[in-house]
């Protein structure tokens, strides 16, 4: 027993205070701040492109733009959530309703655009793939900070976490390549641009252990 309570007392002497983490909240509004200044560095850098003001001016297309800045946003905030023990998993589906929006919205901009040149808006545009490349560039790096902030945590649910932060980082990225190219049409948009964030996506859900192994999570 004297040993017992000597290794105690031993253990208690040592035992550091545990930092809480922040909240979810707190720590979303942290990374969306990083993912705002990464793009508008790189839209400083590039610039504006020209005609966004007009463009965005029309109903659809900003609500288009809000719904993918959104759906990077709300995607972040359920990582936050789902990699935390004892938190509901529905937390999940919290992008989902922006992501539908998001995609009714270029739903609708092929029909605009079919309705407005015909057969033409359904050409498909080799020229336009360096869209999907941008994102990628630019959500690979965000969605790995994302992850690397849950990195401890994030082995809770690992796939959905990883798939949730690929779906933000690439929609965010999405919303940033929008400022700074376009000028296609809403079907190349569509293919592009929502297929390099559901290629990403899936690729971390399928990989979300592994992912986690490699970035350092707390080992067996």
């Amino acid at each position: 027993m004297t040993n017992t309570n000597t290794l105690i007392e031993q253990l208690a002497s040592r035992a550091r205070p545990v930092r809480p983490l922040a909240s979810p909240m707190r720590r979303t509004m942290l990374w969306i701040a990083m993912a705002n200044a990464v793009v508008a560095l790189i839209a400083a850098a590039i610039g504006l492109r020209p005609g966004l003001a007009a463009e965005l001016d029309a109903a659809p297309a900003l609500i288009e733009w809000i719904a993918s800045v959104l759906t990077g946003i709300l995607a972040a905030y359920a990582v936050f959530q789902i990699s935390v023990p004892g938190r509901s998993p529905a937390w999940a589906w919290l992008p989902v309703p922006t992501l539908l929006l998001w995609l009714s919205g270029l739903g609708w901009g092929c029909l605009r655009d079919l309705a407005r040149i015909g057969s033409d808006a359904f050409l498909f545009q080799f020229t336009s793939w360096h869209c999907a490349v941008a994102i990628t560039m630019t959500g690979v790096p965000l969605g790995l900070v994302l992850l690397l902030m849950v990195r401890h945590a994030g082995v809770v649910r690992p796939r959905a976490t990883a798939m949730l932060a690929a779906l933000s980082a690439a929609a965010l990225s999405a919303a940033g390549v929008t400022l700074i190219h376009g000028q296609e049409s809403a079907l190349m948009v569509l293919v592009w641009h929502l297929g390099a964030v559901a290629i990403l996506s899936l690729l971390c859900l399928l990989f979300g252990r592994p992912l986690f192994s490699w970035i350092g999570h707390a080992r067996r």
